[in-house]
């Protein structure tokens, strides 16, 4: 069951980018409960973003933008974020005992740039429903790639030295340096299309799994914080970083096994982002270090080791589904229902009906109550 966001949007017939409604949860179901409020919180996020549909709505545009972005609309948003973050991400944030940043960096650069393979990679390599898979990969990171780098766009906002003008130059990278065509939103729309998944911003909302919603939300709030700059700069050093090797190892993926697939965006990020891990140490952390001392390091490092976390994690629900599929043994691999269906887990599917999981496909309900207990789907049909 979808219903209408927490001011009633109306849900009949809206572009994706206006798009606000919630699942309801059965209060019985604590991962129901838990995966609503993040819903809820990626609505509050979503709403510092200005978003448009790729067409003129047939009533036009303005009154969708009215509903959308009405002022009661986002004040509710507002007040209920602090509680959401409070009992859904604050308690991600790992210790931060450490402050030499630097020796944290010596040890962090090789550990990541020496990582040679990707688990959930190496889960599909020869599997023979890899696209599926992959294909629910795609749908998974799309949550935040198909607005990549707009939320720390909102970190770079204010005024704070040299430091602020080195993240506006890895920001105006990200952007495509101000042509459309390079920007690296645009080349993941080109790599969804070219599995045949529409490119639309949050068309594919009701197929976000938890660990999508807790990665995004988790990036959002370090972003969406002032508070959090250090925090902010921890992420950017990991992810950074990071992605220069996943993203390596996705490009070589597809050039094997999907060889027509658009795999730009995945090459561009493998060579950029080793210029963008320098200029985080070079121009960003060590000046600030200079300027504000040692004191900052330990938030950089809990930025860092939060993405670490949310990472992992959103990684390994990937490659647990792909273990869980095998074993239901009734899978259906093309059927990919991107709306409705009620909202189940593993202990409220029941016993009949078929269960739409993330993009991959549906399994029987018998067979998704083996499923990992935090995992959601979404009851297609309720049987006989």
């Amino acid at each position: 069951m979808i219903a209408d966001d927490p001011v009633r949007m109306p849900p009949a017939a809206l572009p994706a980018a206006f798009d606000s409604r919630l699942d309801v949860a059965d209060p019985g179901d604590p991962v129901l409960v838990d995966h609503v409020k993040h819903q809820a919180l990626l609505r509050a996020y979503q709403a510092r973003y200005v978003v448009l549909p790729e067409t003129a709505p047939s009533g036009g545009v303005l009154a969708g933008l009215d509903r959308h972005y009405d002022e009661e609309r986002l004040q509710r948003l507002a007040l209920i974020r602090p509680e959401l973050e409070a009992q859904l991400i604050l308690p991600l944030l790992p210790p931060a005992p450490e402050t030499d940043v630097l020796g944290y960096i010596e040890r962090l650069l090789p550990e990541l740039q020496g990582v040679k393979s990707d688990p959930f990679l190496t889960a599909i390599e020869d599997h023979p429903r890899r696209a599926a898979h992959y294909r629910n990969f795609l749908v998974q990171s799309s949550a935040d790639l198909l607005a990549e780098a707009s939320a720390s766009a909102l970190g770079v906002i204010g005024e704070f030295g040299a430091p602020q003008s080195a993240l506006f130059r890895i920001l105006i990278d990200e952007f495509g340096y101000g042509t459309a065509d390079r920007k690296h939103s645009v080349l993941y729309r080109a790599t969804l299309c070219s599995f045949g998944l529409d490119d639309a911003y949050n068309h594919y909302w009701p197929l976000f799994d938890g660990p999508t919603l807790v990665l995004h939300n988790a990036i959002h709030w370090l972003f969406q914080t002032p508070r959090n700059i250090f925090r902010q700069i921890g992420f950017l050093l990991f992810a950074e970083t990071a992605y220069q090797r996943s993203t390596l190892f996705h490009a070589r993926f597809l050039a094997r096994h999907f060889p027509d697939a658009d795999a730009r965006y995945f090459a561009e990020h493998a060579h950029i982002d080793l210029h963008h891990t320098r200029m985080v140490i070079d121009e960003v952390i060590a000046p600030m270090l200079q300027r504000f001392g040692p004191e900052i390091g330990a938030e950089i490092i809990q930025g860092a080791e939060l993405t670490r976390a949310v990472f992992r994690q959103s990684g390994e629900g990937l490659t647990g589904l792909v273990g869980a599929f095998d074993a239901a043994g009734d899978a259906d691999y093309d059927r990919i229902a991107d709306s409705g269906g009620r909202l189940v887990s593993p202990a409220s599917a029941g016993a009949t009906g078929r269960v739409q999981v993330g993009a991959i496909g549906t399994v029987g309900a018998l067979a998704f109550a083996r499923f990992p207990a935090n995992t959601v789907g979404r009851l297609l049909e309720a049987g006989a």
